[in-house]
């Protein structure tokens, strides 16, 4: 793989620390781009933030909105993915195939809305549940819409109720070494987000999977060697 020498200069490329396996390694990029996203939103301590979305990435999303001290709530369809959820320390989740998401929200902020509400699911249908989600002055950040396309909105929301609404998308050189830290630490236990693993010979198999999960679905892995299994 070829990298950009300014990208080696700036500390883009690091060592993986000896006693961490590659898998724990791979968590690197994807936590970077969420931390990014996190920093986007400019999080204070005690905001009510709504994540829409409990596949891996809207659950590390979670927990490093939660590790900035905001009183995080959750959201997915698919109750395994609370389940897991949980079991990394997320413990406010709503089942949205059986819970009204906006009204439990606005219940629990006295009629208010979330502080912020992170979407991290595609497609369009769900945008305008997550900027009905915010409260007044509210923050609205897309992190899961990758396709060009058209989107329904409501304009007063972002003109009269004044909601701000923010895209990220890619990894930031300036926050790795944070990032890195994060991921070599023992705060979480990123492994517990694969729930599949391949060797190399069954590649076009695990990338149909990943382009159309399953509930139970979370990161797939590749081994190009070596012992593999699934699950």
């Amino acid at each position: 793989m070829k990298v950009s020498d300014w990208i080696v200069q700036l500390g883009g490329v690091v060592r993986i620390p000896d006693g961490y396996s590659f898998e724990r390694a791979s968590f690197v990029e994807p936590v970077n781009t969420c931390l990014k996203a996190i920093y986007a939103l400019a999080l204070r301590p005690d905001e009510n933030v709504l994540v829409i979305g409990q596949g891996p990435i809207g659950i590390i999303l979670a927990l490093l909105a939660q590790r900035m001290g905001a009183q995080v709530v959750t959201s997915d369809l698919f109750p395994q993915r609370l389940t897991i959820a949980k079991a990394l320390g997320l413990m406010s989740g709503l089942d949205a195939s059986a819970v009204d998401t906006l009204g439990a929200v606005r219940d629990a902020t006295d009629g208010r809305g979330a502080d912020a509400v992170i979407l991290a699911v595609g497609g369009e249908s769900l945008i305008r549940t997550a900027i009905d989600a915010a409260r007044p002055g509210g923050r609205v950040m897309l992190f899961a819409q990758t396709a060009r396309g058209e989107a329904i909105i409501d304009p007063a929301a972002i003109c009269v109720d004044e909601k701000t609404l923010l895209g990220s998308y890619s990894a930031s050189v300036d926050l790795q070494q944070e990032t890195v830290r994060f991921v070599f630490s023992a705060e979480v236990n990123f492994e517990h987000l694969i729930s599949h693993r391949y060797p190399l010979t069954r590649a076009v198999e695990a990338l149909n999977l990943a382009a159309h999960p399953q509930p139970d679905t979370l990161k797939l892995v590749i081994q190009p060697g070596g012992a593999w299994m699934e699950g």
